[in-house]
């Protein structure tokens, strides 16, 4: 280096830099000396090892400044083989930070590097260790491991260069792949095992680390390290190094942690002496630390406890000494120094999920609920952690107290997470229901915007299913509301209990309840103010004689009555008609039921949150390095699909076939609740209570160009008295266009699949990978029952199919719910069948129906945007047809590109913006995944190109492209299909 003082012309090009008193000056200025350096490069003289050594540098230096470098990469690898140290010198520290690993001029040098490291020359080899270690990547890693392995056991060499092949070794380890078996444990255990004897701590540091490397991707075969790790351990904590290597009268505090850290990833030592040799250690770092006043050697002293302490928890160390790792913790959040508070609360955090040293920590609840306070948001968020972590029966109390406490004074950005675990353990360690109620309901009202519907849901759930809370429940959210409470989701709280459960609340009368939430009704938002309606025919229902509070309602139903909102719309004008008629009301609105237990809803909220999910997943296919579409062991639970609901078969109650259609995953079956208002198709198990309100008469059949016109919004079509009466000579038929129903059920979770004059198939779905569940829902129109019913769906080697049984007869105007799991097992060309018969007073009716479970069904949107790259590496590696198909698709009428954008959605296809270079055009991806029996999930990547011809919009080509044959033709014709039918 010292010789750069006598390169003038880059002394000079550095001075011209220096002395530009802008930007363009400098930029005029590098693009000259970049031309020049070109120029020279370009000529066909011969350069000089001094010329090329001087262009390179200021290269380097341009590149310093922040501008790219195009060319000289060559020049700079052929410094390499120079056997002055100079212009080798230059070469390497040139390709290093010009080059990356996957460089092809990086072949041009492997020879040149192979030959310094088996060289004698030290700084050769230093200088080719340095590079592999910066730039090495899996190529390198395949050529040179050989030789840099024999460097590290090499004694004959000096430390540093064992140092430098030590740390160069785990670079090529890391390059080479997880299934690389470079470093072999029965070869590789022995060498480091001598290593780990050397006398030098700058090698053993530097094989710790190796070793540290090693271990984190398998520890297996190198067990017996362990020992002499601890005896490594001992000769630190003895002091038997030299001066150089002691830190402020600590030896070698980095080098103790490294040895904790490697340690933390074996299990505990069978070795009895082993064993009790590392607990003795633990034991004099725990138990012997002394807070210094120099803070240098604080840090120090604390690095090396953390890492004590974590080991402790991860060899489930005795009682004695996790109750003192507890105790030195307790310390440490109490002092001011931040960083030693913060890295307390964390450490404590995993030491709290051990049950015997849980009574230790609650000695210092104190400390840790001061830490709420502290002004560093970071100590905060840690500290709401541990009080989570350590709540359970005993200090639940305690606890949620200074939570809700804390709630009026959090950040804001703090106020989601404490809502959340607020709600979490109040639900997990109530000590009564009462206590619960009061939480909630303090919790809901002082959240406001930061308390989600999950939180409410799984209130008026509990509550619900517990009659000993209704009146108190109730009282309480009146309370609440007279205080002022206005949010939305205390508002919604309080309908639905006061709709509930009001009447019970004889202190307060329902004409002030109505009242309090009236007051609130302007503020809401559509989807509440619907639950507030709901609620006031409740309240109506349950006091029909009060004619004020009738009056009042009236009104509101009325301004609602013509409300833009069709939802609040149909509402109101159907709960008007209810009001005139309270024999029709009270046998369709009734109390609600109690839910079915499940999983809980801020449970799931909160694994949804904390990522748990996400890390059971497979790595989406579209970002697969290998470009291999297969599953993986770990992707053999991103298949599974946790479905709740219902049993296979169930009945249900005449009435209480209110919306089979609209049912939501988290709503137990009614019995004819307040649901039956949604603006959902109408089931045909009951009669309309509208139809009965107004007298309207039965309608004409419709047509099969509405065939949603029957289940839609309008009453059901009635059926004749008797199958004779329509004529026995005549067959019955489907009431709509049943190809219609089936295209529409491929876009929607929930529709109508069959419907005639006597028996109504609704179908409600739910897909998760490669499993889906399907929730048929049968019922009968008709005056008489329904017999010989034949439910089949055939087998299909595509496809595992586990149908409920189906019972041969279904009663009048009775609805019956069957479960059908499917799993796709491979891609499959045709969709199922199902085979349906049955038997109307003599009649036979039979129809063999296409099931809506198309490829899209098992297919999944990429989560992030597809990279444009790694889309058209794709697209080009599928070369045509069968894999990469076609078709022309002419429309009567032209569409727009929002219209065929939601056609891809609906069929879990992710369109993706930007990477058609035609902006008309349209690009969607997915994930076709089957599960073939006993093995992981298998993936396939779909890519869809939908060209427009832009005059009139009304040719589409839709190209569809993927490895597997089946899955490109079905994807294809299903687009084309839907397509043609926007």
């Amino acid at each position: 280096m010292a010789k750069l003082v006598n390169m003038r012309g880059l002394q000079v090009f550095i001075s011209d830099i220096r002395n530009c008193s802008n930007k363009e000056q400098e930029q005029l200025r590098v693009d000259k000396e970049l031309g020049k350096i070109r120029k020279k490069f370009a000529s066909g003289n011969v350069l000089s090892e001094y010329d090329k050594k001087k262009y390179v540098w200021k290269l380097l230096y341009i590149y310093m400044l922040g501008y790219d470098v195009e060319f000289g990469h060559k020049q700079a690898a052929d410094l390499i083989p120079v056997n002055k140290y100079a212009e080798k010198q230059v070469g390497y520290m040139a390709c290093s930070v010009l080059l990356t690993e996957k460089d092809e001029f990086l072949r041009l040098i492997i020879n040149s590097i192979r030959n310094d490291l088996i060289s004698r020359n030290e700084a050769f080899q230093c200088l080719a260790l340095g590079f592999i270690g910066n730039v090495g990547g899996q190529e390198m890693a395949s050529l040179l491991a050989v030789d840099v392995m024999a460097l590290v056991t090499n004694g004959a060499v000096r430390p540093i260069i064992r140092k430098k092949a030590a740390l160069c070794l785990l670079r090529l380890l890391r390059k080479a792949g997880p299934d690389s078996d470079m470093l072999a444990p029965d070869v590789w255990s022995v060498k480091l095992g001598n290593l780990l004897e050397e006398q030098d701590l700058g090698v053993l540091m530097a094989v710790v680390t190796l070793l540290l490397g090693i271990v984190s991707r398998n520890y297996e075969g190198y067990e017996s390290l362990t020992g002499k790790l601890v005896k490594l351990l001992e000769r630190l904590k003895n002091r038997e190094v030299s001066p150089d290597y002691t830190y402020y009268g600590i030896a070698s505090p980095w080098l103790q942690v490294k040895c904790l850290r490697v340690l933390q990833y074996f299990p505990v030592p069978d070795d009895p002496v082993v064993s009790k040799g590392l607990e003795d250690v633990l034991k004099r770092i725990i138990t012997g630390n002394e807070v210094a006043k120099n803070i240098n050697k604080n840090n120090a002293q604390h690095a090396i406890v953390f890492e004590a302490v974590a080991l402790a928890l991860a060899m489930e160390a005795n009682t004695e000494l996790l109750q003192a790792s507890v105790s030195l913790l307790g310390k440490f959040i109490s002092v001011r120094e931040p960083n030693i508070k913060y890295l307390g609360l964390e450490n404590m955090v995993r030491l709290a999920e051990v049950p015997a040293v849980i009574d230790t920590i609650h000695r210092h609840q104190k400390s840790i609920v001061a830490t709420l306070k502290d002004a560093d948001i970071s100590i905060r968020q840690r500290g709401l952690d541990l009080l989570f972590t350590m709540c359970n029966n005993q200090n639940v109390r305690d606890i949620v107290d200074e939570l809700l406490k804390y709630l009026e004074i959090a950040d804001f950005t703090m106020r989601d997470e404490l809502v959340l675990k607020t709600a979490v353990l109040a639900e997990r360690f109530f000590p009564d229901l009462e206590w619960y109620t009061d939480v909630m309901i303090t919790l809901i009202e002082r959240a406001g915007e930061f308390s989600t519907k999950d939180i409410w849901h799984s209130t008026v759930q509990l509550i619900t299913n517990n009659d000993d809370l209704h009146m108190y429940a109730a009282t309480k959210v009146i309370e609440a509301l007279q205080r002022g409470a206005a949010h939305e989701s205390l508002v919604c709280c309080a309908a639905y209990l006061l709709g509930e459960y009001g009447r019970q609340v004889q202190s307060v009368p329902l004409r002030e309840q109505f009242g309090l939430l009236q007051e609130r009704f302007p503020t809401v938002s559509s989807e509440a103010k619907g639950l507030l309606l709901s609620a006031y025919l409740k309240m109506l229902l349950a006091d029909p004689n009060d004619a004020q509070l009738r009056q009042q309602i009236s009104a509101v139903y009325e301004r609602y009555s013509h409300f833009m909102d069709a939802d609040l719309q149909q509402r109101a004008v159907e709960y008007q008609g209810l009001m005139k008629q309270p024999d029709v009301a009270s046998r369709n609105v009734t109390a609600m039921p109690k839910w079915e237990k499940r999983k809980s809803l801020l449970l799931r909220r909160m694994a949804e949150k904390e990522g748990e999910e996400e890390e059971t997943q497979q790595k989406p296919v579209w970002l697969q390095e290998d470009g291999q579409e297969v599953g993986s062991p770990t992707a053999a639970n991103a298949g599974q699909l946790h479905l709740e609901g219902p049993t296979p078969t169930q009945p249900m109650d005449p009435q209480g076939a209110a919306d089979f259609i609209g049912l939501d995953d988290d709503t137990p079956v009614s019995n004819g609740n307040t649901g039956a208002a949604a603006p959902s198709p109408t089931p045909p198990a009951a009669r309309n209570p509208l139809e009965e309100l107004y007298g309207t008469p039965e309608p004409a059949q419709p047509s099969a160009a509405d065939p949603f016109a029957t289940s839609g919004g309008g009453a059901p079509q009635g059926p004749p008295s008797s199958p004779a009466s329509a004529g026995s000579a005549e067959p019955v038929r489907p009431i709509g266009d049943i190809n219609d129903w089936f295209r529409k059920l491929c876009q929607s979770p929930s529709g109508v699949l069959y419907e005639d004059n006597y028996l109504q198939v609704g179908v409600k779905t739910q897909y998760q990978g490669s499993q889906g569940q399907i929730m048929f829902f049968l019922g009968n129109k008709h005056a008489a029952p329904l017999e010989r019913i034949i439910f089949v769906v055939p087998p299909q080697p595509q496809f595992q199919f586990q149908l409920a049984p189906v019972p041969q007869r279904l009663e009048a105007k009775q609805q019956l719910q069957v479960a059908l799991r499917v799993t796709c097992v491979s891609s499959f060309p045709d969709v199922p069948h199902l085979q349906l018969s049955y038997s109307i007073q003599g009649q036979q009716v039979a129809h063999n129906l296409m099931l809506p479970i198309v490829v899209s069904k098992f297919c999944t949107p990429p989560d992030n945007p597809v990279p444009k790259d790694v889309f058209f590496s794709r697209w080009r590696a599928i070369a045509g047809p069968p894999q990469k198909v076609g078709e022309r698709v002419t429309r009567v009428t032209p569409v727009a590109k929002g219209p065929v954008e939601a056609l891809l959605s609906s069929l879990n296809l992710g369109p993706q913006q930007g990477l058609d270079p035609e902006p008309d055009n349209i690009v969607a991806v997915g994930t076709f995944t089957s599960t073939p029996p006993g093995q992981p999930p298998q993936q396939v990547a779909c890519m869809v190109r939908i060209e427009v011809e832009k005059a009139q919009r009304l040719m589409f080509q839709v190209t569809v492209g993927s490895s597997d044959v089946n899955t490109s033709a079905a994807l294809k014709d299903l687009i084309a299909q839907l397509l043609a039918r926007i």
